[in-house]
């Protein structure tokens, strides 16, 4: 009796013991039977070989991630846009003049083709009426080069060939100008530039100027060398929508050098203010 007493009272001693060596055991690391030291062989049949990131084979487009996606979809799409800068109506003595100034594109992220059109209306007649038809291509971030052909049609037939930037200077300043070369060595610059300032979210006070030159005189257009005339306008619009806003404006347009004189010439008057109503619109 006393020796199974024993016996049994060792047992319970000796079996945690053994327990605790075979789990140590489970993590010592191999023994390189060459060195006596740990094997740092790894078992590579162990190892997932699964991608970090899930790739499909476009059957489950919805379970890859947005980025994946990217190499499926159009990067350079073709985009149109139409904007019609101005469309407006003059406070002036006499036949209240119609004018406007627009613009349309059609293209890619670099290249592009743009249309530009203004033009003035008397009396169901247009006074005047330019249109510009030019290649863009982008040559630094926000700015673009631009070349190609003018035609004006009205009071006077002409055509030139265009050079000319357009773009986003900074503070947000609109900027675009231009150089154009007639035949028989005619010359001109044009000079545009506009600021939006945002008094509410859709109210927006927009000041704007012109600036024209030209290197000689054209009696049949009535237009001198030189600097010939400025215009500056402020334009407050209210956006009922961003695509369609109402305005009203002031104007004020002066004529320097032989511009001037040929005004004077024909009886007008060299400076002149006006209030203007309009619209803004795109699509």
């Amino acid at each position: 009796m006393n020796k199974q007493v024993i016996a049994l009272t060792l047992s319970l001693l000796i079996s945690p013991l053994v327990v605790a060596d075979m789990d140590h055991s489970k993590h010592t690391m191999p023994m390189d039977k060459d060195m006596g030291k740990p094997s740092m062989k790894m078992d590579h049949s162990k190892m997932s070989h699964k991608p970090a990131i899930p790739v499909s084979d476009g059957s489950l487009d919805h379970d890859v991630p947005l980025p994946y996606k990217a190499d499926k979809m159009e990067d350079d799409p073709v985009l149109t846009k139409v904007m019609i800068e101005q469309l407006e109506i003059h406070d002036a003595d006499g036949d209240n003049p119609v004018t406007w100034e627009g613009e349309a594109w059609i293209g890619k992220d670099l290249n592009k083709l743009w249309l530009k059109t203004e033009g003035e209306r008397v009396n169901g007649e247009n006074e005047e009426l330019e249109l510009q038809a030019l290649y863009s291509r982008a040559i630094a971030p926000y700015w673009d080069l631009q070349v190609g052909v003018r035609k004006d049609f009205k009071p006077v037939g002409r055509e030139w060939g265009v050079l000319g930037v357009k773009g986003l200077a900074p503070y947000f300043f609109e900027a675009d100008a231009a150089l154009f070369v007639g035949d028989n060595g005619r010359t001109a610059a044009r000079v545009q530039g506009e600021y939006e300032l945002l008094l509410t979210q859709k109210t927006i006070l927009t000041p704007e100027f012109e600036v024209n030159l030209y290197g000689k005189n054209d009696p049949e257009m009535r237009i001198g060398s030189g600097l010939s005339d400025v215009t500056v306008g402020l334009r407050l619009r209210h956006e009922f929508k961003r695509e369609f806003a109402p305005y009203i404006g002031v104007e004020w347009a002066k004529k320097f050098g032989n511009t001037a004189d040929f005004t004077r010439a024909d009886g007008g008057d060299v400076s002149d203010t006006q209030l203007v109503a309009g619209i803004k619109a795109w699509f």
